[in-house]
């Protein structure tokens, strides 16, 4: 079985989540449960989730193929929500590695 789900960079080994999960909800504003990274590996991580949010949205609007539209209702809301987290959590990762 695969190490990693996602292709790309991986995160820096501080930034990962500990065992414990927490089960966050669409909406919730619960505080992650990873340590806070150092303003390097906020940088880094910011990267990351910038590359990942800019392709999310090309898939989904970029090239104007309709796809988005003719993804479902269901599936429209769940990548909103995808690229929804992934702007939150890049604007924390901006705070953080001291830019914000």
């Amino acid at each position: 079985m695969a190490e990693r789900i996602m292709a790309g960079r991986p995160t820096p080994k501080s930034s990962r989540r500990s065992g414990n999960s927490n089960s966050n909800t669409r909406g919730t504003t619960a505080k992650p449960t990873a340590p806070t990274p150092t303003p390097d590996e906020a940088r880094e991580l910011l990267e990351i989730k910038l590359a990942q949010l800019n392709s999310l949205l090309w898939c989904c609007y970029g090239d104007g193929n309709g796809w988005f539209e003719e993804a479902g209702e269901k599936h429209r809301d769940n990548m909103l929500w995808i690229a929804a987290d992934l702007a939150r959590e890049a604007e924390m990762l901006l705070e953080v590695s001291g830019r914000g």
